[in-house]
């Protein structure tokens, strides 16, 4: 069976119904995907987007963001690439007062055979257990 790929605005539509329509096509769409109809994939640029929009335009509480993502990494019927690193740069950004992206990079970081991290950004990286490169 074909995979799909879902895009950023598919899952926007889903979290912030904002487009009745679109929202209940995506319902469609998930269900169908639980039952095994249709097989699904999305990844980490999407979450990003996520995190980023539901921050900057709907101006959302971290703590709600959270559960957005949360919310569409937990849905039935959809393969995540790197869920391994989503799913622990969630718990991350849960814990500190970091981005999302800083969260995974930091993840990612020690998943590439524990590398480190270069950054200007050290203020969000000093909270957690990477190493950083100065320059």
């Amino acid at each position: 069976m074909k995979k799909y790929f879902v895009d950023t605005n598919v899952f926007m539509r889903y979290l912030v119904n904002d487009d009745h329509g679109q929202a209940d096509r995506v319902e469609k769409l998930l269900d169908k995907a639980e039952k095994g109809e249709i097989r699904i994939i999305t990844g980490p640029p999407v979450f990003f987007e996520l995190a980023w929009t539901l921050k900057s335009f709907y101006e959302m509480k971290k703590d709600d963001i959270y559960n957005c993502l949360l919310s569409i990494a937990a849905i039935p019927g959809l393969a995540i690439t790197d869920a391994d690193v989503i799913t622990e740069s969630l718990e991350m950004y849960k814990k500190y007062a970091i981005e999302f992206s800083d969260a995974y990079i930091s993840v990612l970081s020690k998943k590439l055979d524990d590398s480190g991290v270069v950054t200007f950004n050290k203020k969000h990286f000093n909270k957690l257990d990477v190493e950083l490169y100065s320059i």
